[in-house]
């Protein structure tokens, strides 16, 4: 039986060239640069798949660096630093705890992560324990959490308390006029429930365990995800990839997709394209004809404006038309035949 990592996929041949790709390039870089090690303080033989900021480009991968200040490794995770106790390469487990809270003091976390964000990350897909500091803030004193009051965090109007939980907070668990300002995951759950004391201190001073998965992080790269290979050996993540069923949706969702990209583009081109350009096509042959239109009635006017010929006599004088009667022209056309 396979157990969830993030969401989990079973192979597909369609994709078995990725997995060429994503298991056995890594593995023969591994057995290349497992060689490499260094050390920082406390932690000696860091070596693949974790490296030292500085170390040569070949030691290491770049995704699992960490770096050295004043003799302690660090590791640079999710916004907030964490201090490196210890690596099981053989348990491929990775002991970090919250810069704020390694040395037993009283205050809040550097950086607030609950253990849903922990394991948001690809390369470390899961926590060894299931436990949460859950740091809270209200406005007034609440007389039944007085034992699991953070002292040095507390004012007049602040009065800050931590609880212990498996998960975060619902909200009808939180007082009112009050407020979840911080969280962290624990090494496991507080013995002595609620009270802020010693115990508590030192509990949060040994922080917690994640697990560290090259293979994880290959998933994430390409979009996939990774599960457990069984309760037995939860060391072990594996890639995998979609039932044919789901694959056969994805392919027709994808399908789709592209069909319904090819229609906007279409779309696209005809309205803001060949929409205007039939437009100008329109406007520009409007114009033309127009402007020969109006070209012929100017010539037209012009013609209509020319003077009419006078007709004249056969001595050469002309004739005023408009004063001879109709029996008069008939008598002079008669005379010139005659002649």
């Amino acid at each position: 039986m396979r157990i969830e990592a993030s969401a989990a996929f079973t192979s597909s041949r369609p994709l078995f060239p990725l997995f060429i790709f994503l298991f056995f390039i890594p593995g023969f870089h591994a057995r290349n640069l497992q060689q490499c090690s260094s050390s920082c303080g406390d932690l000696t033989n860091i070596s693949y798949p974790f490296r030292l900021q500085g170390d040569p480009a070949g030691c290491g991968d770049v995704d699992f660096q960490l770096s050295c200040q004043n003799n302690t490794a660090i590791l640079n995770f999710r916004g907030g630093k964490y201090y490196v106790k210890g690596i099981s390469y053989d348990k491929r487990t990775i002991r970090v705890v919250d810069v704020n809270l390694a040395h037993g003091t009283c205050g809040l976390p550097y950086k607030s992560l609950s253990m849903s964000e922990a394991t948001e990350d690809g390369r470390f897909p899961s926590l060894i324990t299931f436990w949460q500091a859950n740091f809270v803030n209200c406005s007034n004193t609440i007389p039944e959490l007085t034992d699991s009051k953070v002292p040095c965090l507390n004012g007049d109007t602040s009065h800050v308390y931590v609880n212990f939980s498996n998960r975060n907070l619902f909200g009808y668990e939180i007082p009112r006029n009050c407020k979840v300002i911080s969280r962290i995951p624990t090494s496991s759950e507080n013995e002595m429930n609620y009270p802020y004391n010693e115990t508590t201190l030192k509990l949060l001073a040994t922080g917690f365990d994640l697990r560290w998965s090259v293979e994880c992080r290959n998933c994430h790269t390409f979009g996939l995800s990774c599960v457990y290979e069984s309760n037995n050996d939860p060391r072990i993540f594996q890639c995998e990839t979609m039932y044919e069923e789901d694959y056969k949706t994805l392919l027709t969702a994808a399908i789709a997709y592209l069909v319904s990209c090819s229609l906007i583009d279409k779309a696209l081109l005809v309205r803001f394209i060949l929409a205007p350009l039939v437009v100008f096509v329109f406007l520009l042959h409007k114009c033309l004809t127009t402007r020969k239109k109006v070209g012929n009635a100017e010539h037209v006017g012009d013609l209509q404006m020319l003077p009419k010929p006078i007709p004249c006599s056969p001595q050469g004088h002309t004739r005023n038309l408009s004063s001879d009667s109709p029996k008069q022209v008939l008598i002079a056309a008669s005379i010139e035949r005659s002649a």
